[in-house]
């Protein structure tokens, strides 16, 4: 495909130029007018075109998007581990909290009592 470089003068009268990508530009005669280079928005407006087609012929189903998981979840595999070792983690130091707090409580009461007599 030949590279298209458009110039010309602005208002100011300075010299401006760009280049037409051969994704815009259209051939009317000559070697390149029989092909058809769209852009990459073009054919995806063509793609979604011809499944709206598909959809009112009814030769292909809609499928409502979000409710299957059509990629494997990496993602929600490591957050859920990530929250086993957090869940993990702060219940063996609520775990170990109780256990001081009661440890705590019995020495305060031997303290209290003394050297009261044991039975």
């Amino acid at each position: 495909m030949p590279i298209v470089t458009l110039s010309g003068t602005n208002s100011q009268g300075q010299s401006v130029s760009t280049t037409v990508s051969s994704n815009e530009a259209a051939f009317v005669a000559g070697v390149f007018s029989r092909e058809v280079v769209l852009s990459d928005f073009n054919l995806a407006n063509l793609a979604v075109e011809d499944e709206l087609v598909a959809l009112k012929n009814g030769t292909v189903a809609f499928v409502l998007p979000g409710v299957q998981l059509l990629i494997f979840p990496i993602g929600l595999i490591i957050t859920s581990v990530w929250l086993v070792i957090g869940v993990a983690f702060y219940s063996w130091g609520t775990f170990c909290r109780y256990n001081y707090r009661d440890s705590h409580r019995r020495r305060m009461l031997r303290e209290e009592k003394g050297n009261l007599a044991r039975i």
